[in-house]
């Protein structure tokens, strides 16, 4: 038997890849995080150091030369496209970063190139993992929505405009759709199980060459119409995810961004939806408040929360804890952590959206 670990090759030495990405590969049993590559050859033996990695190189061709089993990539969008096809010439098997190019024929490019080399391809879309998306799309598919009529995403960094390459188009591609948008159209296709055929957008720019704002129409081969809210320009964002079918409605209270507590809620006509979890807690957590300078603040038993029917029918205020009526069934309460995610996503199934057996095993073992 092959004791050997699972080697990464770790491309791009960013924020997220220090904090989340590193630390998320170095969890999973029988992984290792082997190279890390940076343009600064002192900041990748200082990263490699700090992750436990073997080596730290300024020299993608010398990662690839190396006997990592898979390459995550978290570099400027613009590069993704050609590293991509670089790594599956050299057998690896890749996890990028979102989105996969910056046009659409650079992308079928990719994806060409690994089907042709036989390596396993997936994107860090990692929103459809989070808490109570499985238990959401579970409920669409069962039909105990109906049909899914109207769909919304709101997804915000906060007044967090975008920095650094993210402002040059000609390696971002375009500002907050690519930063924060991809994964609210990526979040409706898991939900609705179900494909883009329309979509038309307008937005909105604080600074002179990306958007900072977005408001995006979507139709799906469903039927489903739906609407996202993606910026990175308003201090104080809602980030809800809801479902409204012909037969009830899925909530996801401040459930679309990493680090947030939030519950998801299902409404049905019936009054009864058939849970997604054994045990369903009959009350919802309060969030906690976000201050200007987007720190967390504990959550204040005086704010109030956003009405629900009592079991009388009239309308009642909610605090740190509320009754939930007969309509109204919390299906989870949910924290939405990038870091769970990344441990999450590196072993899940061969497809374009996530990472593929690769992450579980070498390609022939």
């Amino acid at each position: 038997m092959d004791a050997r670990p699972f080697r990464w090759g770790l491309v791009g030495l960013g924020s997220i890849a220090d904090s989340e990405i590193a630390p998320g590969i170095s969890r999973l049993p029988g992984h290792e995080l082997a190279v890390v590559v940076s343009r600064d050859q002192e900041k990748a033996e200082r990263f490699a150091a700090a992750h436990g990695a073997a080596a730290g190189t300024t020299s993608f061709d010398e990662m690839l030369r190396s006997d990592v089993d898979a390459v995550y990539l978290a570099t400027p969008n613009a590069l993704h496209a050609e590293q991509v096809i670089a790594a599956a010439g050299a057998k690896k098997h890749v996890l990028c970063d979102k989105p996969l190019a910056t046009s659409v024929s650079d992308a079928e490019r990719a994806i060409e190139a690994c089907r042709r080399a036989g390596t396993a391809l997936g994107l860090m879309f990692q929103t459809r993992r989070f808490d109570g998306m499985a238990e959401a799309a579970d409920l669409v598919r069962r039909g105990d929505l109906g049909r899914v009529v109207l769909a919304h995403v709101e997804m915000s960094a906060g007044r967090n405009l975008p920095k650094g390459w993210r402002t040059d188009p000609s390696l971002a591609g375009l500002g907050t759709i690519n930063n924060i948008g991809v994964h609210s159209i990526d979040l409706l296709r898991y939900l609705l199980g179900a494909e883009v055929t329309e979509v038309t957008a307008m937005v909105d720019r604080e600074i002179s060459r990306v958007d900072t704002a977005a408001v995006v129409l979507l139709r799906f081969d469903d039927g489903t119409v739906a609407y996202v809210n993606a910026n990175q320009a308003v201090p104080f964002a809602r980030d809800d995810v809801v479902l409204y079918g012909s037969e009830g409605r899925v909530l996801g209270r401040n459930l679309s961004r990493p680090n947030r507590h939030g519950a998801l809620v299902v409404s049905t006509a019936a009054g009864r939806p058939r849970p997604a979890k054994a045990a369903m807690p009959s009350w919802i957590e309060a969030r906690s408040r976000r201050n200007p300078a987007g720190s967390r603040a504990p959550p204040d038993p005086a704010a109030s929360s956003p009405s629900l029917p009592s079991r009388s029918g009239s309308r009642e205020r909610t605090s740190t804890r509320c009754p939930v009526g007969s309509r109204d069934r919390v299906i989870s309460r949910a924290r939405a952590t990038r870091r769970s995610e990344v441990m999450t996503t590196l072993p899940s199934r061969t497809d374009r959206s996530t990472m593929a057996s690769a992450c579980g095993r070498r390609s022939g073992s």
